[in-house]
């Protein structure tokens, strides 16, 4: 299985910004094919782990200004948020934060698992180091085999041997090795850390349904963390974009994570009926669905 850093030796709650941990990166000539060297850089990463606004800071800096999602070096897919890549011949690595949704959030039922590879036990083809930074972290069954020893084609019987089910919790700090570590991703409790202005969708066409939207959302992703680590700021954008935000999906989204941050029953309520009053039909409908649940649950 993935190599745990082991806490007693980066359990120090110092914190770093990015910027100090790509310097160091460079400065250290990181080997990102050498275990050690991936593993001497563990308490930098965990470091950056302690930093609890960076992520939430930079998500909400270019939501704000709209200038780098989906292009260039800050490139968005369903659950990934670029944070660099390799700038020159030297630079052999590259960051990114990974947001994974629990079984219950909207972005996964209407996407679907294998949209974010859970349930799907596979290797990786290079080495990565990752630390758990928000939310209780996907579990995995984890596996070991030969790549050596392995062919590769459909059918062939392969010596896989189970090793333990474990969660990438909050500051855990692991190493995936290349060709070695095989994980069966599993979704976690609640979302842990992962367009165009219409949607698209998938249609049952005999029971003349919808069955799920096709486009990906990955702004469905950033803003639970926005609301879960960011500050006042961070909830001033969800309360505006929940009210002007040009796709329906996206309001929808920031209704559902501003409820999230309530502390009591009431309190999401009145989320739910401001947005019951929306004059979109996805926005109000949803809300209204929403107040019925809860109507039901205290009942």
């Amino acid at each position: 299985m993935p190599i745990v850093i082991d806490n007693n030796v980066i359990d120090d709650a110092d914190a770093i910004g990015l910027d100090d941990l790509v310097q160091y990166l460079n400065d250290a000539k990181i080997d990102t094919s050498d275990d050690g060297s991936m593993i001497e850089a563990g308490p930098m990463l965990k470091r950056l782990g302690n930093n609890r606004t960076f992520l939430s800071d930079l998500a909400l800096g270019e939501l704000k200004t709209r200038t780098k999602l989906g292009a260039g070096a800050n490139r968005y897919g369903p659950q990934v948020m670029m944070l660099t890549t390799p700038t020159g011949r030297e630079e052999k690595f590259f960051l990114r934060a990974n947001f994974w949704p629990s079984s219950d959030d909207h972005i996964l039922r209407s996407s679907g698992p294998e949209q974010f590879f859970y349930h799907r036990p596979h290797d990786h083809s290079f080495n990565f180091l990752t630390v758990g930074y928000f939310g209780p972290g996907y579990s995995s069954n984890y596996y070991v085999y030969d790549y050596d020893t392995t062919a590769g084609y459909p059918g062939e019987e392969v010596d896989i041997r189970f090793v333990e089910k474990s969660a990438l919790h909050e500051g855990k700090v692991m190493l995936y090795r290349a060709f070695v570590d095989i994980h069966d991703q599993l979704p976690p409790e609640s979302i842990s850390v992962r367009g165009g202005a219409l949607d698209q969708y998938m249609f049952d066409v005999e029971n003349k349904t919808v069955s799920k939207m096709l486009n990906r959302m990955p702004l469905a992703c950033l803003m639970p963390l926005i609301a879960g680590v960011g500050d006042e700021d961070g909830l001033d954008y969800l309360v505006e974009t929940s009210k002007s935000h040009v796709t329906e999906r996206v309001r929808m989204m920031a209704l559902r994570s501003i409820a999230a941050t309530k502390r009591n029953r009431d309190d999401c309520v009145a989320v739910f009926e401001g947005g019951a009053q929306s004059d979109s039909a996805l926005v109000s409908g949803w809300c209204r669905h929403q107040l019925g649940r809860l109507e039901a649950l205290a009942a």
